[in-house]
């Protein structure tokens, strides 16, 4: 393209500009985090209105190597100490890898859930990785 064209019709690229780096932001949320589509766009909404503390160690990493079916003891080696759990005695215990900060609007949400399998082993049920509101 010729950059004089550009130059005097800059004005016919601003809609795809406009569409283009909103598009790019969600696809970040939704590769970097694992977000759903309607969670990396909630996020894009919300730059700039989130805080989020994550526990001491914590890494995206880590989190993303928990499966489904680990027992707790894989998962405590794995990321260490969450900020917030259930009772490890509870048939289905919540950990909580990280909370809202203080006057945030919004936060991103790591959480495991473990549930006791037949022999009484707590076990990976569910892995929570979402853009949620702080309540």
């Amino acid at each position: 393209m010729n950059s004089a064209f550009i130059k005097k019709n800059w004005y016919f690229f601003t809609p795809a500009v406009i569409l283009v780096i909103p598009a790019l932001i969600v696809l970040f949320f939704t590769v970097s985090y694992g977000y759903s589509v309607s969670d990396s766009i909630n996020a894009m909404f919300h730059i700039g209105s989130t805080s989020t503390r994550l526990s001491q160690g914590f890494s995206e990493h880590k989190f993303k190597m928990v499966q489904v079916g680990m027992d707790g003891r894989a998962v405590f080696n794995t990321i260490r100490n969450p900020m917030e759990g259930n009772d490890p005695g509870a048939d289905v215990a919540n950990w909580r890898y990280s909370l809202p900060g203080s006057g945030a609007s919004y936060y991103h949400e790591r959480t495991i859930v473990l549930a006791k399998d037949k022999n009484g082993v707590p076990r990976v049920k569910q892995r929570i990785s979402r853009f949620r509101p702080a309540n």
